[in-house]
């Protein structure tokens, strides 16, 4: 690979939440496109476990080994910028991913740069089609991931801006913490159903997650309403088996952006080597489904694979599901 260069060096991803099949994946898309350079002669992954501060030692103790590349998925936000910042003095380079335009911190001080694909207008491209699809008037319920973290923060400017536009539109609540975890997700959407009679689209930035909020509406005997979220193998299918049953069961989803890491990889690589720098630094991660016009797709699904994969990868199916352990 062009990025690669000639130096040989030591390369690791820090990661705030490591647990669901979304970060397994991407994980697994670090190390294959580690792989591609003989010249990283140590891959490492650490897993914060949600814990902000495990999250600043694990970046820590990888500037006390010397790694040369650090890639951070700060789950932790602001809190997590310092130890951010004492790897870059120390001479890392440090690139955090998937966060957004916004992200706290300074360029070149507390890290090299941001790889990341707009979530901000994710979260304007879902918003738009639910307030499109409500013709402008509905009550909706955001669904968001850990306390603080910096990628439901960043979706919640775009949302917020399209449904300003919309006073008959009402944000119920949102964003909801689910830590990204389904059974958590079904146990608060149960919550919120039983709170709001009336709930006629949902927001989701994280498309499995919506898995266990969309059970919670079958458990409730409740007719599932307009849904946008991350593309996921299991969403498309449950689609699929249940829409007919629920007319109002519209599906919008955008790529689930597992690759945004892969550009992390070669930017920070080249970056540390000497290497061809990458051409951009946005990750494209567009519209993936939509139930309603077919475009750019149809509502996929593949019974024949796993339910916890992505579609929009471009990490193989087969790989996808070594990564998840099924």
């Amino acid at each position: 690979a062009q990025y690669c260069g000639t130096k040989d060096i030591k390369v690791a991803m820090a990661d705030g939440y490591g647990a669901n099949s979304w970060r397994k994946i991407t994980r697994a898309v670090f190390e294959a496109e580690a792989k591609k350079c003989p010249n990283i002669k140590e891959v490492r992954y650490t897993d914060a476990q949600g814990n902000v501060q495990k999250a600043i030692s694990d970046i820590q103790g990888l500037v006390a080994q010397k790694f040369d590349v650090i890639l951070v998925f700060p789950d932790g936000g602001e809190a997590v910028v310092r130890a951010m910042r004492q790897a870059t003095s120390a001479g890392a380079v440090v690139i955090p991913y998937m966060v957004g335009a916004n992200f706290p911190g300074e360029r070149g001080k507390d890290f090299e740069m941001v790889v990341s694909e707009s979530v901000e207008a994710n979260g304007r491209v879902k918003a738009q089609w639910i307030a499109d699809h409500l013709d402008g008037k509905g009550n909706v319920i955001v669904l968001g991931g850990t306390p603080g973290n910096p990628t439901s923060q960043a979706e919640s400017v775009g949302w917020k801006e399209v449904f300003a536009k919309y006073p008959d539109i009402k944000v119920l609540e949102g964003p909801v913490t689910t830590n990204w975890d389904p059974a958590e997700t079904q146990r608060v959407m149960s919550g919120l159903l039983a709170k709001y009679e009336q709930v006629d689209a949902v927001y989701s930035d994280y498309g499995l997650g919506s898995m266990g909020a969309l059970r919670a509406f079958v458990a409730a005997g409740r007719q599932i309403p307009l849904w946008a979220a991350q593309d996921a193998n299991e969403l498309g299918c449950f689609w699929q088996d249940n829409q007919a049953a629920n007319p109002d069961f519209k599906l919008f989803t955008v790529a689930t952006g597992n690759d945004n890491v892969r550009l992390a990889v070669q930017w920070a690589v080249a970056l540390a080597t000497g290497g061809e720098l990458p051409k951009e630094e946005i990750f494209a991660a567009p519209a993936y489904e939509d139930s309603v016009s077919g475009k750019p797709n149809a509502v996929q699904c593949r019974k024949d694979l796993p339910g916890a994969i992505y579609m929009s990868s471009e990490l193989s199916p087969e790989d996808q599901a070594k990564a998840v352990g099924q």
